[in-house]
């Protein structure tokens, strides 16, 4: 097992399974993609899925729902259509009663299931495949033209993209902490703005908002805290 600073660890192979639950690709993904792409990233089905496949994998009991709704559309269009000719309809309106009555459970069954919508699925790839964290290929359907996007998850680069962030983060908690301590700042009792030393003569520490005299503030505190959390991430480089 490889291992890179700030104790990341690299899988021995590219293919390694991610751990979700690791605190600190589950704290990274919750910020990139929310609990509904997580839930997607779980439940996201084998080889290469279109986005409605990954839609009913997340969605079971409503994808079954819908596939009863259908059934009961086709066998109205079927009955429709044999009687125009003539033909008996009996067996086919017996399949009917039997496709409503599993469509109304199926819509029952759907109960409180929490749903994810395709458009939030296709969010959530797009944003997974900006970050490189998918293979998408498209396919054009010869006669319509019609794409169709073909997904499957690659989690392989995603101890890297942790430590580029983590190295982002640390690059902007020193530029915070050198603009906090060569600053002084003055804020609005009413909390509508910060301004530092030279903004507020240009206002004559007034608020340009709200009209209230500004306030000298202690950024002691705030920058403790930044000195803190510099530490931290100096400790484990």
């Amino acid at each position: 097992m490889r291992e890179h600073s700030h104790d990341l660890k690299y899988p021995n192979e590219v293919n390694d399974l991610i751990n979700l639950d690791d605190p600190l690709i589950h704290g990274y993904l919750l910020r990139l993609i929310g609990e509904d792409g997580i839930t997607l990233i779980r439940n996201m089905p084998e080889g290469e899925v279109t986005d409605e496949e990954i839609c009913n994998a997340l969605n079971p009991l409503r994808a079954v729902s819908k596939a009863a709704d259908d059934r009961v559309k086709k066998l109205n269009i079927e009955i429709k259509a044999a009687k125009e000719k003539g033909e008996e309809t009996k067996k086919l309106e017996k399949e009917l009663a039997a496709a409503e009555k599993e469509a109304v459970t199926a819509k029952e069954n759907v109960g409180d299931e929490k749903e994810i919508t395709l458009n939030t699925v296709r969010k959530i790839l797009f944003i997974l495949y900006e970050n490189k964290f998918t293979i998408c290929h498209r396919e054009r359907d010869a006669n319509s033209g019609w794409l169709t996007f073909r997904w499957m998850i690659n989690m392989d680069g995603i101890y890297h993209q942790i430590e580029r962030e983590k190295k982002k983060l640390y690059r902007n908690l020193v530029k915070r902490k050198e603009y906090e301590d060569n600053n002084i700042f003055y804020v609005c009792p009413q909390n509508c703005l910060r301004l530092v030393f030279d903004e507020a003569t240009e206002t004559e520490f007034l608020c340009p908002l709200c009209g209230e005299d500004l306030v000298f503030q202690d950024n002691e505190p705030f920058k403790e805290l930044l000195d803190k959390r510099i530490e931290e991430f100096e400790e484990t480089a």
